[in-house]
């Protein structure tokens, strides 16, 4: 009990006493991947089909691969795969219903495919390559069933509100993308991906059912794990969060642009904080950080580097040297998107 009433009471503190506002900004990460100019259309393939034999009978049903859940699942991860894509539309990606057989392993590609089916392939869908998902297999754990037998023995005990199961669904994920112009493999990617699933309810009954969703956790797995690979080969989107300094309340022109911020006027944010650069050093080095910020929010990422730079060399903000290369890193990252999306302002 003691050790609960500290840590609540260091959380407070830190909650209390921080001297960091934040703003959140949405990004673009570049393609991993740039896909030759002569692919535009490209066809998703499910190549992950058994051979019907005894020993794969028996390990769909040791596994509990019922309702034919890897199946559904690779159907997902083409989704995934088409909704990043569609956001710029640099390629235009196709589902496709026939299954092929694969041969591979849990973890390991099978043989290429035969370049004249996926010549096939391509002139069956008016496609320019072909992008086959050679490797899929899922798993479904619960992750602590001592813990659950416990709450079944205890009544509940643990939680006090009720049951709680933790469970998490594992995808092996292997693609191959085929340039049939070139008769060569221009791509070839391997993931585990995992997602973790937490359920609760007034039974255990009720807990384990929701968390043993199976078909639906391995869906969205499957689902994710697509989304992951069309992250490869489009740019996309992802979220940062930037602190900047609120503190000393004392400064009427630091608290200004804080409040400023907190409305969306960037500008008069900055307007304010430059009044705050003529107070001593510790403010002024925390408005010039904050001007930093300011302009990144913006958009203007040059000015933005210039006072991440000024903040750490004229006025002695260590957080700006690491701004600094941050923003460095994002101006290089936003001439490889220009290049790749030229119409992305």
């Amino acid at each position: 009990m003691k050790k609960i009433r500290f840590y609540l009471v260091a959380v407070v503190a830190i909650v209390l006493f921080s001297s960091m506002a934040w703003v959140r900004i949405s990004l673009l990460h570049p393609a991993l991947i740039v896909l030759p100019e002569s692919i535009r259309n490209v066809a998703i393939v499910d190549r992950t089909l058994q051979e019907e034999s005894v020993k794969n009978k028996m390990e769909q049903v040791l596994s509990g691969e019922l309702m034919k859940q890897d199946e559904q699942a690779v159907r997902q991860s083409m989704i995934g795969m088409i909704n990043v894509c569609a956001e710029f539309n640099l390629y235009n990606l196709m589902q496709t219903h026939k299954r092929y057989i694969g041969g591979g392993t849990k973890t390991t590609f099978p043989a290429l495919m035969n370049w004249d089916t996926i010549a096939a392939i391509c002139k069956e869908n008016g496609a320019d390559a072909v992008l086959a998902i050679e490797i899929f297999d899922s798993d479904f754990l619960i992750t602590n069933p001592g813990n659950v037998a416990r709450q079944v023995l205890e009544g509940n005990a643990l939680g006090g509100s009720g049951y709680h199961v933790n469970g998490v669904a594992v995808i092996n994920f292997g693609v191959r993308l085929y340039d049939p112009s070139t008769r060569k493999v221009i791509d070839e990617y391997q993931v585990s991906h995992r997602m973790n699933l937490d359920a609760g309810g007034n039974t255990v009954q009720d807990a384990v059912n929701q968390v043993l969703d199976k078909i639906g956790a391995i869906n969205q797995a499957g689902y994710q794990a697509g989304r992951l690979y069309g992250e490869r080969i489009s740019p996309s989107y992802y979220t940062v969060i930037r602190e900047f300094y609120n503190k000393p309340k004392r400064n009427h022109d630091l608290r200004a642009g804080v409040r400023k911020s907190e409305v969306a006027d960037w500008n008069g944010a900055i307007e304010s904080w430059t009044k705050a650069l003529d107070d001593k050093r510790r403010v002024a080095r925390r408005a010039a950080f904050n001007i930093a910020v300011a302009y990144e929010v913006l958009g203007d990422l040059d000015k933005a580097k210039e006072w991440a730079a000024k903040s750490y060399t004229e006025y002695g903000e260590k957080r700006g040297n690491d701004y600094f290369n941050m923003l460095v890193y994002r101006i290089r990252e936003e001439a490889e998107i220009r290049r790749q999306v030229p119409d992305q302002e």
